[in-house]
């Protein structure tokens, strides 16, 4: 039997698991994460991958690239991707959608001109409010833990030169209201609001000219933690500096 690499999980937030398995080959297996990627490390023989503890500083190096070995050299791979929770909604609609890499993107300023007939996703982040900041001392291992609750107005484009976005916008419901999207928030500590019944997408398909003929807009809420440990010294009672006084 072929050798080959499974694993449930293909996008992940920092400091989190996931399991990496072998099929078929020749036992025992050996396990490693391939150089210059997002820097997650392996158990090389269970094949539990831990994300690294940051973010990747650059999208060259989003994935990790989890090799197996068996005992007669042969290998297979598999990637996963590390990153926040808009890039991992991202991740739930190409992954949802069935598209490939670089057709859903993060839009900054200016929509990409699809080059082709083919559907294209632009993923945006509109209002970004804090609802919550806590700072709480660890005694027992010495470190400060802060972490912050967001709410995030995410807007999703559906664009295509050709009809693909006018045919297959209503896939972005049921990507942010499917199984996979659920299990990804569980594990990621994030949130995506269901699209309540009476939503409408915005037509926006005459806004760029003959150009790009169809392009509908949806808007979705996204609830995220961040979480931030420190090993710092701790001052119980802080005094209270006198007021000064100008001369």
């Amino acid at each position: 039997m072929t050798l080959s690499l499974f694993s449930y999980i293909s996008a992940l937030s920092i400091n989190l698991p996931a399991s990496f398995v072998g099929i078929g080959g020749v036992e025992p297996y050996v396990y490693e994460v391939l150089p210059n990627g997002a820097g997650g490390t392996i158990d090389a023989s269970t094949g539990i991958y831990t994300s690294p503890a940051i973010f990747p500083s650059s999208p060259r190096h989003q994935y990790d690239i989890i090799q197996v070995t068996d005992a007669d050299l042969n290998t297979a791979t598999r990637r996963i991707m590390v990153g926040p929770p808009l890039l991992l909604l991202c991740e739930i609609l190409q992954n949802q959608l069935g598209l490939a890499d670089g057709r859903v993107y993060i839009w900054d300023q200016k929509i990409k001109e699809p080059q082709d007939y083919d559907l294209y996703i632009a993923v945006s982040t509109l209002y970004p409010k804090i609802f919550g900041n806590t700072n709480e001392w660890d005694g027992e291992n010495q470190q400060s833990i802060q972490s912050t609750n967001s709410c995030d107005k995410i807007q999703i484009d559906a664009i295509s030169r050709g009809p693909a976005a006018k045919n297959r916008k209503e896939e972005i419901i049921m990507a942010v209201n499917s199984n996979y999207c659920e299990s990804q928030q569980e594990l990621n500590s994030f949130y995506v609001g269901k699209i309540p019944v009476g939503s409408q997408f915005n037509n926006l398909s005459k806004i760029d000219g003959a150009a790009i003929p169809y392009r509908f807009q949806i808007d979705v809420n996204m609830q995220f933690f961040t979480k931030k440990v420190q090993s710092v010294p701790y001052f119980e009672n802080f005094p209270t500096p006198a007021l000064l006084v100008n001369p």
